[in-house]
């Protein structure tokens, strides 16, 4: 007798699909339909994969499914298609991959709600959009380019410097778009960059539908839907929004395209800006790549034909750029962490009534406290890395994997109360600053501050109605955010990135440099930016200074050439996690036995990673390196399924990063 088999995945980290015998009267089981069924002693909802027909009996007997959740399949062939390409791109299991792209009610079966637009009063709040924007040259001649390829695919990286108008660009396209009566996903790589283009687009007849992380489970769940049922004409959201059910798809914008937020660093480790070029192209669609920093990947693609390039190299209202000043701290007392010129020029734009920026990537106090009786410095235990001082709240924080210990002024080792506190964060900035500036309105601005839900839309509202003159953050405020009365921007301490052994350390740095240089000036008054470095003779600053951001990345894909480093090679990383350095080695050292190879695939390692030890887990990482995309993906897709015969493989958590950013 033939039996319908439904191969099933299960939203857990695992490789297999499992079979599951289709009851006789269940008709209507599809691909992409959502199951009940039995799991170990549990009742769990997975998604049919694919139906089978067995004739012969099986050597055990199956179970069967107990429940249809939907009448329909709630994921059509073109999603589901999706989940599968990324699955086997990316060597995640099928379920995993599902999981990240679904919102948590639909993971946990319910059932798909009836609302609609016409029901939330969506349009209600809505404005109607009369700006009369005069267009530059530059714009309308983008405008022009990439409207020629409205109806099918092309890639174009719209490579503007800030202030140059890419978001009106992408509006004079997506109004192009709706026209058609087709839709628009648009990925940021941050949420909070979220309510400015919500604004941006508002009109009258347009429905928006926003898809991220701080929407609560139901709004999320209620947002899946309706973009899926085509009631959303543009969609705004972060990484995960890539994998959204959308119809009627006929654009695609990635803003900020080379930010690193766009690449996800657990699980599944996607880059959804490279699957948002995957989707355009497979559903013969255009996309534009906009960033005033273009990452290596892009520009490497531009210079082999496959991206057009769209360069927008003057800011709106003929505003000029800031003037940029180096100051060298390498002479200076090792107590002054604040030159006396940035203090006068801090002082000088106060009295203005202008805004200051002053930006440092590291939040706390100090990241290092040493006792000056006993040399004692505080780790973290699990990580055995230093942890930092965070004042306000008087703990010690490991950035790392989170842990926290309550500091009271003493030593641990020998309860001194003699501490000295060694560098700096935006925290002791802060202090500084507030010092010097008491009668002025100082905000510090990072994850620590701003943890509240809607706190961070407040905190950008204020600054645009001047409520602030001192800004203090981290790179949440360098990608995207226009601050018109900013005028200075100051940037500190980045020496320790300019000899990072990090993968793209010096790329990310020349990007965060250029981009929050960019808040400056944008409203019509000139800008000025103060760099403070040790290092003002370093040859990676000195040309990003001297010739831009283009040349510095043209030099920058040279020497990755002469050394063999992507992106001109192909990388995946096997990465390796225990509790013992040499179970961790000892896996990868029979994964490197395992992999097939040809005088195409390069393998390097075991070596540890740059974080040898992170959360009580010891880190370690096998490279695999090829010229051709499909060797690399072939080499560990036929590697995979023997991993679970290694003998000590239950005692490793271990993942595969195909095109890894970094591997710490």
């Amino acid at each position: 007798m033939t039996k319908n088999i439904a191969k099933i995945a299960i939203i857990k980290p695992l490789h297999n699909l499992f079979d599951y015998e289709i009851p006789i009267d269940m008709k209507t089981v599809e691909p992409g339909s959502r199951v009940c069924v039995e799991f170990g002693k549990k009742l769990v909802f997975g998604i049919v994969i694919k139906i089978i027909k067995k004739n012969k009996p099986s050597d055990y007997k199956l179970k069967k499914i107990i429940d249809l959740v939907d009448e329909k399949p709630a994921i059509d062939e073109e999603t589901l298609n999706l989940f599968l390409w990324a699955s086997n791109y990316y060597h995640s299991p099928i379920g995993q991959v599902i999981g990240i792209g679904t919102p948590s009610f639909f993971r946990q079966g319910k059932k798909l709600p009836e609302n609609s637009i016409k029901d939330p009063k969506y349009n209600e709040n809505f404005q109607i959009n009369t700006d009369d924007i005069n267009l530059t040259k530059e714009q309308s001649d983008a405008i022009k380019a990439i409207s020629k390829s409205i109806n099918f695919y092309e890639c174009f990286l719209l490579d503007g410097i800030t202030g140059s108008g890419k978001t009106e660009v992408y509006r004079k396209i997506q109004n192009k778009i709706y026209k058609a009566g087709l839709q628009t996903l648009i990925i940021v790589p941050e949420k909070n960059l979220i309510p400015e283009l919500l604004k941006y687009f508002k009109t009258k007849n347009i429905r928006i539908v926003e898809y991220h992380s701080s929407l609560t489970p139901k709004k999320k769940f209620t947002n899946w839907n309706l973009i899926q049922k085509c009631e959303a004409d543009i969609i705004i959201g972060t990484r995960s929004s890539i994998f959204l059910k959308i119809p009627k798809l006929g654009l695609i914008i990635v803003d900020e395209e080379h930010d690193p937020s766009f690449k996800n660093n657990s699980e599944t480790r996607y880059n959804a800006r490279d699957i948002a070029i995957f989707r355009a192209k497979n559903k013969d669609v255009p996309i534009i790549l906009g960033s005033a920093t273009p990452s290596s990947e892009s520009i490497l693609n531009v210079t082999k034909k496959k991206f057009t390039h769209l360069k927008m190299r003057n800011r709106i209202n003929k505003q000029a750029l800031p003037n940029l000043k180096v100051i060298n701290m390498a002479n200076r007392k090792k107590n002054i962490i604040i030159s006396e010129e940035v203090i006068a020029s801090i002082k000088e734009r106060i009295e203005r009534k202008e805004q200051v920026l002053i930006f440092l990537n590291r939040r706390g106090y100090s990241p290092v406290i040493t006792c000056n009786d006993c040399g004692w410095i505080p780790k973290c235990q699990e990580c055995n890395l230093n942890m930092t001082f965070h004042k306000n709240k008087n703990l010690l924080m490991c950035h790392h994997c989170g842990k926290v210990e309550k500091f009271h002024s003493n030593c641990f080792s020998c309860n001194s109360k003699d501490i000295s506190f060694i560098g700096e964060g935006t925290e002791k900035i802060e202090e500084i600053i507030t010092s010097k500036f008491n009668k002025s309105n100082i905000i510090r601005i990072d994850s620590d501050s701003t943890r509240k839900k809607g706190q961070i839309e407040k905190i950008f509202n204020d600054i645009k109605n001047n409520k602030y003159d001192i800004l203090i953050g981290t790179q949440m405020l360098s990608k995207g955010h226009n601050f018109p009365n900013i005028t200075l921007v100051i940037v500190m301490n980045i020496d320790q990135s300019l000899f990072s052994p990090r993968l793209k350390a010096i790329e990310q740095l020349a990007q965060q440099l250029v981009q929050v240089s960019g808040r400056s000036g944008r409203g019509g008054k000139k800008g000025e930016v103060i760099l403070q470095t040790s290092f003002p003779d370093n040859e990676d600053l000195k040309c990003l200074i001297d010739h831009g951001y283009e040349k510095w990345m043209n030099n920058l894909l040279l020497l990755r050439n002469n050394l063999g480093l992507p992106p001109h090679k192909n990388w995946g990383v096997v990465q390796a996690k225990a509790r013992k350095y040499i179970d961790a080695e000892n896996f990868l050292n029979s994964i490197k036995k395992i992999i097939k190879k040809d005088n195409q695939i390069e393998i390097f390692g075991p070596m540890p990673s740059n974080m040898q030890k992170k959360a009580n887990l010891y880190n370690l990482n096998l490279v695999i390196q090829a010229k051709n995309k499909m060797k690399l993906n072939y080499a560990i897709r036929d590697c995979i399924p023997l991993i679970k015969d290694i003998p000590y493989s239950n005692k490793i958590r271990w993942t595969v990063d195909i095109d890894p950013i970094d591997y710490d």
